[in-house]
């Protein structure tokens, strides 16, 4: 992707440079050593004319290939996190998330590196998916590997501190789980107002939920245009309809 943006930018500006040089030789030079230059840019400007074509179809290519290969790389990162359960014992939660750092992320970081994105200073596609998708899941990345050691040192019993991990524990849930308090009218009034409360608590997934709102949303009008998205969108919206 990034390549063929590169290509496709050289290409272009060769293929006007050669205009402009055929242009400036037919009209200010009168000779035939000057008709000769002027068929070898005429000649250099359909190579380049040529090459940016191909090149922009290969980069649209590349451009849903790599997308689509980031969407795919990290539903398997977030399909390992939605599996976390706070009702873990602390061993459990420590295994996870060693389980978690040793799964490989090296293919979904390769496909974020491959972005680039033409006219990215006006859509800036490349920034919405690092704040929204990329850098939300690399600063939980960067938490776990903080703690790596510490996990391991407490299942091998040469560092065992039950404290110190729940806190750790603790930070890393921060990232996961979003925490939800709530209270249900359960007496009214002869007016209807409330005036008995239950007060209930839960725990719902955040970084997930968050990830996979952003893949089916934006990001989808980002890989395949809106004009799909909204025909996609329009679809699923009469399938539920009836």
């Amino acid at each position: 992707m990034r390549v063929y943006k590169k290509l496709t930018l050289i290409t272009t500006l060769l293929a006007g440079f050669a205009f402009a040089m055929a242009t400036i030789l037919h009209y200010c030079f009168s000779c035939a050593e000057a008709d000769f230059w002027v068929n070898v840019c005429l000649g250099i400007f359909g190579s380049a004319i040529l090459t940016a074509l191909t090149s922009v179809v290969s980069y649209h290519h590349e451009k849903r290939k790599t997308l689509e290969g980031f969407v795919y790389h990290t539903r398997q990162i977030i399909s390992h996190l939605n599996k976390y359960q706070e009702s873990m014992t602390l061993e459990e939660k420590l295994r996870f998330f060693l389980d978690y750092k040793d799964l490989d992320k090296s293919a979904w970081d390769m496909d974020f590196g491959d972005m680039d994105f033409f006219l990215e200073c006006h859509h800036h596609n490349r920034k919405y998916i690092y704040e929204k998708i990329y850098k939300p899941i690399s600063d939980f990345n960067e938490v776990v590997n903080n703690h790596v050691w510490h996990f391991r040192w407490h299942l091998d019993g040469s560092g065992k501190n039950d404290v110190v991990m729940q806190t750790f524990i603790k930070e890393l849930e921060s990232y996961l789980l979003e925490k939800h308090e709530q209270n249900i009218p359960t007496e009214y009034d002869e007016n209807g107002t409330p005036i008995s409360f239950f007060h209930c608590s839960g725990t719902s997934s955040k970084l997930v939920t968050n990830i996979i709102e952003e893949l089916g949303g934006h990001y989808y009008e980002v890989m395949y245009g809106k004009k799909i998205a909204n025909r996609e969108m329009k679809s699923q919206e009469e399938e539920t309809n009836g």
